[in-house]
């Protein structure tokens, strides 16, 4: 093949064919490094266990300062700092390690995809990192504190019987961890759909047809991912269906750049007829006798009956052309003038064109009956 000429999209992809049991072994090759990376990311962050403390706990003192509530945190089980130590350096190693994680999985794919597509891996990595980190950074600045006021909300502070707050360490972290992934995952939903779109699975036509069941899956998702309270839910989906809009736009840009590099199909020739032949009428082709050859058409071939298949019926451009007019029946030909007679010199009397009945031949094929001459008169006299 000669190195200038593109290969075809299909070679591109031969390489990557493979059994199924060898793919099997390449992703728990790919989830084993993605784990290693995220404990070792994880064992980092342990050794920064006081500074990721406060910077989990900081949104809930704040708003327990602002209501004038205890300023406090208890554990009631014996290993619940051990636990809540051990879950922030987990917490910590997800954040830390997901471009490895992300980088993994786009190697685990990429031997599916064609080769301008297996140029996006950096920039697949890098989006997917800024959407996690931006999602959890909006649920850390905007959500959390919202929903912390508005849950502390219902304490009483007034009269004989208070209703203070006693927050433990497992109910706080299970919380915020909770809100912090959720809002990381919702927030990856545009670089999910570049992905697909590249790829061609998804089209902004198909975002925009359903997108009734979006919203209305967007608020069951947010009850699922999120606490049982309105604010959360409500602060998760609103966002998801922003994205979701934004998610159509980038799809739409995505198909149409697809639309411009992919070249328009080339007709098949052997729909094509031959060249100085038009197109057989109506679009069909010209029947075959059983012997293999073409019928002529009856237009061709002066013919005016319509020509029969096998089956006695008429083909579709004999039924829907239209019959042409019956010729006129042949009139009779006038009987030849009598020759001139020497002696009289004048031609004879030629028959009337409207010829009767007794002048011309019946059907019998009898010569007509000549008329007699009259008394008086001779033979060659007219």
């Amino acid at each position: 093949m000669d190195p200038e000429t593109p290969e075809p999209l299909d070679a591109e992809l031969e390489p990557s064919r493979a059994p199924f049991l060898d793919h099997l072994e390449e992703l728990r090759s790919r989830l084993w490094r993605s784990l290693i990376a995220v404990v070792a990311a994880g064992i980092l962050c342990a050794f920064f266990y006081q500074d990721i403390y406060g910077l989990l706990t900081r949104p809930l003192f704040e708003i327990l300062e602002a209501k004038k509530l205890p300023n406090r945190m208890v554990f009631r089980t014996l290993p619940g700092p051990f636990l809540f130590q051990f879950k922030t350096a987990i917490l910590g190693g997800i954040f830390l390690g997901l471009p490895i994680v992300l980088y993994q999985f786009w190697q685990f794919v990429a031997p599916g995809l064609y080769k301008h597509e297996r140029k996006l891996a950096f920039p697949f990595v890098l989006m997917s990192t800024v959407c996690f980190a931006g999602g959890a950074a909006f649920a850390y600045n905007l959500v959390l504190p919202q929903a912390f006021d508005f849950l502390l909300g219902y304490a009483i502070q007034s009269g004989p019987q208070k209703l203070t707050p006693d927050i433990t360490l497992e109910d706080y972290l299970g919380f915020t961890m909770k809100v912090l992934l959720a809002f990381g995952v919702v927030f990856e939903l545009p670089v999910a759909v570049a992905f697909l779109s590249g790829v061609g699975m998804v089209t902004h036509r198909t975002l925009i047809t359903f997108w009734r069941w979006a919203i209305v899956m967007a608020f069951v998702l947010a009850a699922i991912l999120t606490p049982p309270d309105y604010v959360t839910q409500v602060m998760l989906a609103g966002p998801l269906c922003i994205l979701y809009g934004l998610s159509i736009g980038i799809a739409w840009f995505i198909t149409e750049q697809r639309a411009k590099r992919t070249p328009p199909e080339e007709p098949d020739p052997e729909d094509e007829p031959p060249e100085g032949e038009d197109p057989p009428a109506g679009g069909h082709p010209p029947l075959e006798s059983p012997s293999g050859a073409a019928e002529p058409d009856s237009a061709d071939s002066g013919d005016t009956a319509p020509q029969r298949d096998l089956g006695g019926e008429a083909p579709p451009e004999a039924a829907g052309a239209e019959m042409a007019p019956p010729e006129p029946p042949a009139q009779p030909e006038p009987p030849p003038p009598a020759p001139a007679t020497p002696e009289s010199g004048a031609p004879a009397r030629e028959a009337p064109s409207d010829a009767t009945p007794s002048s011309s031949r019946d059907d019998g094929g009898e010569p007509p009956v000549q008329p007699k001459p009259s008394a008086g008169q001779g033979p060659d006299e007219p």
